[in-house]
């Protein structure tokens, strides 16, 4: 077995050698990669029982490999990874030439979203802890000159491709009259919009986004009207450089965005029902659920980190963010506070180390119970070609 691990490693460090570039007049091909492994060590207290453990992630959730093939103005790109086996597949369409100016189609990443620093946790960068992520999702997305619309599929194509919009007792479908079972549809939400503006320069990169979707309810087990929720974003962020330093920020406001997979701090802490599901639907006081009484969740979250790189090989960085919601009709909601120091230490063009330690309170939960609290340190190690 040892043996096996060693090989394994040594292949992925000749991994660049045999990187690959191909042009032949109008045609190019363009094999790249992004391997990585990591190693944290997590002391973590929750509602007062403390608990150890040590492991990685990172290998499995974000290592990739990737070809692009172009023509002329089309592109087309293929990601594959092992936590999710087609992570990217879409065709690219540069209207006149430009590279500012061009069409989308397929599964791509998200752009209501701006995130960064945090490399624990399979590169959590303060999701839920100050910031909102980014999904890879099926979409039709059109850009020109920093501006960019993207019409979403959030559940079309399967589980890799689908949002967070499948609470217990609460499907997403139409609804048998008779037997209040749930029928198959071939849409199970409506598209999504987003909208992203970005602004660069030699010193700065600021972006504004925002986005839009609504998802209706059906009580596949009592004979309720059906309820429709609105999920929705808006926010900013970017990254100021001054000479070798850089800040990062942002900040935003949304409501439901569970549903969209922006946010999940609050999936199991808003109120508790079974297989620990996020419910929209505030339980009676007999703790059973019902449609009468739902209630939109709000959030809000904010995020800063600076950093500095010295020889242009050590790039030490710190960062705090810090996210809360609210909503009507509930005893207490759930915030979450998170911290991270770390240093990207790049050894050469393809190969980095990036140590880190890292804090994550997360407050209080529905009911105002103290939640606890995880401490993080190790290090991740990157081979990008």
């Amino acid at each position: 077995m040892k043996k096996v691990l060693f090989s394994l490693i040594m292949a992925l460090f000749a991994v660049p050698v045999f990187a690959v570039e191909f042009e032949s007049g109008e045609f190019k091909a363009n094999i790249y990669g992004e391997i990585y492994g990591d190693a944290f060590y997590t002391y973590g207290e929750s509602y007062g029982q403390s608990s150890n453990s040590f492991g990685s992630q990172a290998f499995v959730g974000s290592s990739l490999l990737g070809i692009e093939l172009s023509y002329g103005n089309v592109s087309a790109t293929f990601e594959a990874g092992l936590g999710d086996p087609v992570r990217k597949y879409f065709l690219t369409y540069r209207i006149g030439g430009a590279d500012d100016h061009y069409l989308v189609i397929g599964r791509d990443t998200t752009i209501a979203a701006y995130s960064f620093g945090m490399v624990s946790n399979d590169f959590q960068a303060l999701n839920d802890l100050g910031t909102l992520a980014d999904n890879r999702r099926l979409q039709i997305r059109y850009g020109v000159k920093g501006f960019e619309l993207a019409v979403i599929f959030p559940s079309l194509g399967g589980s890799w491709n689908a949002d967070n919009t499948d609470d217990t007792g609460y499907k997403l479908s139409d609804v048998n009259e008779t037997t209040n079972e749930a029928l198959s549809t071939p849409f199970n939400v409506l598209p999504r919009v987003e909208l992203a503006y970005t602004y660069t320069n030699d010193t700065l990169e600021f972006k504004v986004f925002g986005a839009y979707g609504a998802y209706m309810y059906s009580d596949n087990s009592h004979a309720f009207s059906d309820k429709v929720f609105h999920s929705y974003n808006i926010g900013f962020g970017g990254q100021a450089d001054f000479g070798n330093s850089f800040l990062q920020f942002t900040g935003w406001y949304g409501v439901n965005l569970d549903l969209m997979d922006a946010l999940s701090n609050y999936k199991s802490r808003v109120v508790s029902i079974q297989n620990n599901k996020f419910s929209m639907f505030l339980p009676d006081e007999n703790g059973t659920t019902t449609t009468t009484q739902a209630e939109n969740i709000q959030s809000a979250g904010a995020a800063i980190g600076i950093g500095h790189t010295f020889n242009e090989k050590y790039t030490p960085q710190i960062g705090v963010g810090y996210t809360l919601n609210f909503g009507d009709g509930y005893e207490k909601m759930d915030d979450s506070l998170g911290a991270y120091l770390n240093c990207v230490i790049q050894i050469n063009d393809w190969f980095a180390i990036t140590p880190e330690i890292a804090y994550i309170n997360k407050m209080q939960d529905s009911y105002g119970a103290k939640e606890g609290y995880d401490f993080i340190a190790g290090a991740m190690a990157s081979v990008v070609f």
